[in-house]
């Protein structure tokens, strides 16, 4: 509870003198007895009980000075619009297929006869469950821009994220090789040979800023290289992001996942299939060569959109930072209305000082005022 004027509370120093005004009168009756009387006089029940039209006075006091400090509580939730708008932008480049482990938990996992993710799957699942704790605030309108060599609207924004999460789950990474007609062997879901950055951006822009019945618009960029590709530079897009009017904003949350430390990619033959050892174990070896980031232009599009930069060089320091996301992007953001309430204390003074007139010109009519 909080008080809107909370100076009124001054009032209440008079209550002390009040107290001792009444306390000092304490015996003094309207009829005095000498007290040479042969008589000793034996106080009734209301004459002990003198002092609590005066008690009920003094707690009116009290009760007026919280009426005028205005007590208030925090109301119900209200949301004028349509709560948190929220584009997730997924990198399905080839290098996503990458596994991001040292070579002994990679050989350890696959002794055991387990898969290791790789940076699409954990990027997958971490998503999965990031829209599962979105859910909650069942404003949100989430949808999905999945890019490689281009950028596709794969779910459009939407409040049925039991679908979206269906939508991620069909997904599939490009491998590499390719049928005679140039189709992905493995029946990707987009062509997954460059990193359209830009394009992802563009299309999420134009699908925000479509939008007007949000109060906050997100992108969430998860890639893992540098832009390749596409036709729009995504330095440009993060420009134009940044000089939108103040009620027009997006801001835009930038993740590099892997890149760092020592990766593997899975031994594939022609037609796209993992290659395994005779004793069945699937074969990861290191790339040619690492596969090329650019961590300052993900650090500028965050910067200048006011979102923030993370660096998830691992499936568990990926989690975390999304964690760190839900925190910093949306909580807190929906504050709770005040709602006045001194009529409550007000209504209770009344009582008191009714009650108290009510006594004293009653059952205290002929006891001590």
């Amino acid at each position: 509870m909080t008080l809107g004027a909370p100076w009124f509370l001054l009032v209440l120093l008079i209550v002390p003198f009040l107290v001792w005004r009444v306390v000092s009168r304490r015996g003094k009756g309207r009829i005095p007895v000498p007290s040479a009387a042969p008589f000793v006089a034996v106080p009734s029940l209301r004459t002990a009980l003198w002092w609590v039209p005066d008690a009920l006075r003094i707690l009116a006091v009290v009760a007026v000075s919280l009426a005028l400090a205005r007590p208030r509580v925090p109301g119900e939730e209200v949301r004028t619009g349509e709560g948190v708008g929220i584009l997730l932008l997924l990198d399905m480049s080839r290098s996503m297929y990458a596994v991001d482990m040292p070579a002994k938990d990679l050989s350890s996992l696959l002794e055991k006869g387990e898969t290791p993710k790789n940076r699409f799957e954990t990027a997958r699942e971490v998503l999965k469950q990031f829209i599962v704790e979105r859910n909650k605030s069942s404003a949100d309108q989430i949808g999905l821009i999945i890019f490689g060599q281009e950028a596709w609207v794969r779910y459009p924004m939407t409040h049925d994220h039991a679908r979206l999460i269906r939508s991620l789950n069909e997904l599939v990474l490009d491998k590499g090789p390719r049928t005679s007609d140039g189709r992905c062997s493995n029946g990707c879901t987009v062509d997954g040979s460059g990193t359209a950055i830009g394009d992802a951006l563009r299309r999420a822009y134009s699908q925000l800023s479509k939008k007007k019945d949000v109060d906050s618009k997100i992108i969430v960029l998860i890639t893992d290289g540098k832009e390749m590709g596409g036709t729009t530079p995504a330095a440009s897009i993060a420009r134009h992001l940044r000089d939108l009017p103040p009620d027009e904003r997006m801001r835009v949350y930038t993740f590099q996942v892997g890149g760092k430390g020592e990766m593997y990619v899975p031994r594939l033959d022609a037609l796209g299939r993992q290659l395994i050892t005779a004793q069945g174990v699937p074969i990861y070896e290191a790339p040619d060569e690492p596969f090329a980031t650019d961590p300052d232009l993900l650090k500028e599009i965050a910067g200048s959109t006011g979102g923030k930069y993370y660096e998830s060089y691992s499936g568990e320091k990926f989690k975390e930072d999304i964690a760190d996301l839900a925190r910093t992007a949306f909580e807190s953001k929906i504050e709770q209305p005040k709602v006045d309430v001194f009529e409550w204390p007000l209504y209770i003074a009344l009582g008191l000082l009714g009650l108290e007139w009510l006594l004293r010109l009653s059952l205290f009519r002929s006891v001590m005022s």
